[in-house]
């Protein structure tokens, strides 16, 4: 917990118990995860934390790269996985995968002129659990 509140304390963010929370729960559970979710886990042990709270305090996590925000058509999910990576998202069963793709241009600040600050790729498709139950 104290690696927790000196990450929070090094991007200029407050360590209160609600963010530490979310944000342990965000680097602890890679699944990509809406408000809802969060909501409805952190709820059984933070009675008091509110939606309105976990959105405001995701909202500053991306601002300050602490989190990845993964917009999807109906959501938008976030990830506590911040290194430059991709995601594959099943168009069957709506799971949302990490891809470690090498891409050399990700790194790169600049491209065609543009000023590039952050990364994120999306492929879409059938994944590999729904391809073996036969869905195409």
């Amino acid at each position: 917990m104290q690696n927790i509140k000196e990450t929070l304390k090094s991007k200029g963010i407050k360590p209160t118990i609600q963010r530490i929370k979310i944000y342990k729960y965000l680097t602890e559970h890679r699944t990509h995860s809406d408000v809802e979710t969060i909501y409805n886990d952190l709820v059984k042990e933070l009675p008091t934390i509110s939606k309105t709270t976990i959105y405001n305090t995701l909202k500053e996590f991306a601002e300050k790269n602490l989190v990845l925000e993964i917009p999807l058509e109906t959501k938008l999910c976030f990830d506590g996985y911040t290194q430059p990576h991709s995601h594959f998202i099943c168009e069957k069963c709506g799971e949302v995968y990490d891809l470690n793709i090498e891409y050399s241009f990700a790194k790169r600040q600049k491209i065609d002129g543009h000023l590039v600050k952050k990364f994120c790729g999306i492929f879409k498709g059938i994944c590999r659990e729904c391809k073996k139950k036969g869905e195409k």
